[in-house]
């Protein structure tokens, strides 16, 4: 009975440890690097807009980019980018990891819109495109 015992002990110890990371490993959630595509200095209102983004992030040891839009009014918007880094203490791959993206907006109302990109390595960190609304 204690061999078996100690066995089903031994067993569950190893897996434990087994999953718990080392000291080297990293592992965390952060913003990346966006850029829009041209975007219209004019819209129609009511017809859908497509807007192409691209997310990049810098190595091999990101992965998982998404763009995320955040409609903050009728006529405010703020996109962004995310990734996940992830290491084991292991050199990164030198290769730029891209997410592209094809954001639909149709404009509701007969109003400028405003277009929010944050980048967390621009100068400035919020780049703001300022586009026009014709009702036809």
């Amino acid at each position: 009975m204690k061999a078996k015992f100690f066995l089903i002990s031994a067993l569950g110890l190893s897996t434990l440890f087994g999953c718990i990371e080392g000291d080297n490993y990293v592992r965390f959630n952060d913003y990346v690097t966006m850029e829009a595509g041209l975007l219209p200095d004019t819209m129609i209102l009511n017809e859908p807009y497509n807007l192409q983004i691209r997310a990049s992030a810098p190595n091999g040891c990101w992965y998982n980019v998404k763009v995320y839009l955040d409609v903050k009014s009728d006529s405010a918007y703020f996109f962004s980018a995310l990734a996940t880094y992830e290491n084991h203490g292991e050199p990164c791959t030198q290769q730029l990891v891209t997410h592209d993206t094809t954001i639909t907006i149709t404009p509701k109302v007969a109003k400028t819109h405003l277009m929010y990109f944050y980048n967390p390595t621009g100068d400035p960190q919020i780049r703001i495109d300022t586009i026009y609304i014709k009702a036809e």
